[in-house]
C-alpha cells in the first residue's frame, strides 16, 4: 500500500492533503512522494447546456517490490481564504460549485506499481447556468485495508489524499487584478514578504510576482522573478506570504511587480521599511513600515 504502518496502542486513520500542489503550484503533473496525477488541474470552457468529457491519469510510481492498493474517488468543493489557505467543503456547499455538474468513472480502482489509470469526467452545464467561474475537485485516496490487526497488535495507517482540481468557465468572464500593497513582516516564523492583491474580475487569475529588497546602501540583498502565487479567485482578496532568509535590523527598500496575466500592464509598488528588531525564534518581533512614493503603472 502507499501508506505507512506503525505499532501503537490504538488504530487511527489520518488523512493528509497531498494534492494541494494541484491548486498552489504551477504546471503539471502534480506529484508528491507517492501517486501522481497528470494533469493535476484542468480548465474547461463551456456554454450553458453544453457537455464535454475530459480525462486525467493516476500514475503509480515504479517499485522494485510490487506495491498495490485500492483507490477511492469522491467529489468535493473547495475555496481559498485570504491568507492563501485552501479549504475543502462538502460538494454543493460553495455558491460557485460545479460538483453537481459532473459524473466520473471509475469511482474506485485497484492500481499497482508502474501502472496508469485513466479517469474520465463528463461535465454538463445546466441550460440556465449564469456566466461565471465554477469549481469542483476529486479526492483520490487509498481505501483502508479490510484485514483487522493481529491479536495484540495495534496499527496506525497514514494515508495520502490527492486532489484533481477542475475549473468550469462559462463566458463571458472579466479579468481585472489589482496590486494593493507589499510589506515585510517579522514574527516567530521568520521574515515574510507579503503581497496583497485583489481580483475585481469574474475569472480566476494566476499572478506572477517579482520583487527586490535593497539595503540602505542600495545594494540588492534579496530578489526573485516571476514567481507564481496562489490562485486569486474571482472577487477575492489575497495576502500571499513568501518566507525569505531573515534580515538584520535596518532600513530597506522593497519593490514588487505583479503581472496578473489579464491583458493589463504590469503593476509596481515600492516601499521603505525599517526593521527595528531581528527575528526572535522565541516569539514575534516588531517591524515598522513607511510609505515612500508608492507607484502603480
Amino acid at each position: 500500500m502507499w501508506g505507512k504502518q506503525a505499532r501503537v496502542e490504538t488504530a487511527v486513520w489520518c488523512a493528509f492533503l497531498g494534492g494541494l500542489l494541484s491548486v498552489l503550484a504551477p504546471g503539471s503533473p502534480a506529484q508528491t512522494g507517492g501517486l501522481g496525477l497528470s494533469p493535476g488541474r484542468m480548465e474547461v470552457e463551456l456554454r450553458p447546456g453544453a457537455e464535454r468529457t475530459v480525462a486525467f491519469e493516476i500514475e503509480a510510481p515504479p517499485s522494485e517490490q510490487r506495491v498495490s492498493g485500492r483507490l477511492l474517488l469522491s467529489v468535493t468543493d473547495w475555496t481559498i481564504n485570504e491568507d492563501s489557505s485552501v479549504v475543502y467543503t462538502d460538494p454543493g456547499s460553495q455558491p460557485n460549485s460545479a460538483s453537481s455538474w459532473i459524473t466520473f468513472s471509475p469511482s474506485a480502482v485497484t492500481i499497482s506499481s508502474g501502472q496508469h489509470q485513466l479517469v474520465r469526467i463528463t461535465i454538463k452545464a445546466p441550460a440556465d447556468a449564469q456566466p461565471g467561474d465554477y469549481r469542483t475537485a476529486l479526492f483520490i485516496q487509498e481505501r483502508p485495508p479490510a484485514a483487522p490487526p493481529k491479536p495484540g497488535e495495534r496499527l496506525i495507517y497514514l494515508r495520502f489524499r490527492y486532489v484533481f482540481t477542475l475549473y468550469v468557465l462559462l463566458p463571458p468572464l472579466t479579468m481585472q487584478g489589482e496590486f494593493d500593497g507589499i510589506r515585510l513582516q517579522n514574527d516567530s516564523r521568520g521574515t515574510q514578504l507579503i503581497f496583497e492583491m485583489t481580483n475585481k474580475g469574474s475569472r480566476h487569475l494566476r499572478p506572477l510576482v517579482s520583487w527586490s529588497i535593497r539595503d540602505s546602501s542600495r545594494s540588492e540583498v534579496r530578489s526573485a522573478k516571476n514567481q507564481e502565487t496562489t490562485v486569486l479567485l474571482p472577487f477575492a482578496r489575497l495576502k500571499e506570504p513568501m518566507f525569505i532568509d531573515p534580515l538584520p535590523p535596518g532600513q530597506y527598500e522593497v519593490s514588487g511587480q505583479a503581472d496578473f496575466q489579464d491583458g493589463g500592464p504590469i503593476q509596481s509598488i515600492r516601499r521603505t521599511v525599517e526593521i527595528a528588531v531581528p527575528v526572535d525564534p522565541a516569539g514575534p518581533s516588531d517591524s515598522k513600515e513607511k510609505k515612500s512614493g508608492a507607484a502603480a503603472t
